[in-house]
């Protein structure tokens, strides 16, 4: 049996192919992150994570609102008005009136916000890249497709409860009782 290390611990509980692949795609996420946010430190690019996704946003979707921007993100309008904010104070954005909502603010780049935006886009060139070096290209291109699969499937729930996941050869199937606490 394999040594379990102090680092491994978490994944030990996570004996569910399904439940350990959750548990990876999140650490996966931080782990980016985090290393994209030390990256642009060191670069002396002085935007986090945060707001590096809003420039890329609404390069893609100039005029979007911040509300339309904070579900993009996945964040609470509250979350993206401080960004938001933060990148207005830098002179990164610009905020119109929203031409069909007297309620909502337009926000489109500046020409300094490009320019952060594409500074923040060479050091994260770097950091995906070194974050998909040990996958060929084949692998890369159904890693892609399992991941947009997994997320389709999410986003398109039906009344059919989901199938348990097949079982590893050579492993036994552990039952998740009520308790909590795993039956081997």
């Amino acid at each position: 049996m394999p040594k379990i290390t102090k680092a491994d611990a978490p994944l030990a509980m996570l004996e569910k192919p399904g439940l350990l692949i959750g548990f990876l795609v999140k650490s996966l996420q931080h782990t980016l992150r985090q290393s994209l946010d030390e990256a642009l430190r060191k670069h002396g690019v002085g935007l986090s994570f945060a707001h590096v996704a809003a420039l890329f946003s609404l390069h893609h979707h100039p005029g979007i609102t911040g509300a339309q921007l904070a579900r993009n993100m996945f964040v609470s309008p509250q979350t993206m008005n401080s960004v938001l904010r933060r990148l207005e104070l830098d002179g990164n954005i610009e905020r119109r009136p929203h031409p069909d909502s007297r309620r909502a603010d337009s926000w489109s780049l500046t020409a300094a916000g490009l320019t952060e935006l594409e500074r923040a886009r060479d050091v994260g060139a770097t950091i995906f890249a070194k974050m998909l070096a040990p996958l060929n290209a084949s692998e890369m291109g159904a890693f892609e497709d399992y991941l947009r699969r997994c997320i389709a499937a999410l986003e398109h729930e039906t009344a059919e409860p989901c199938a348990e996941p097949p079982t590893p050869p050579g492993r036994a199937q552990k039952r998740w009782p009520r308790s909590g606490r795993l039956n081997a």
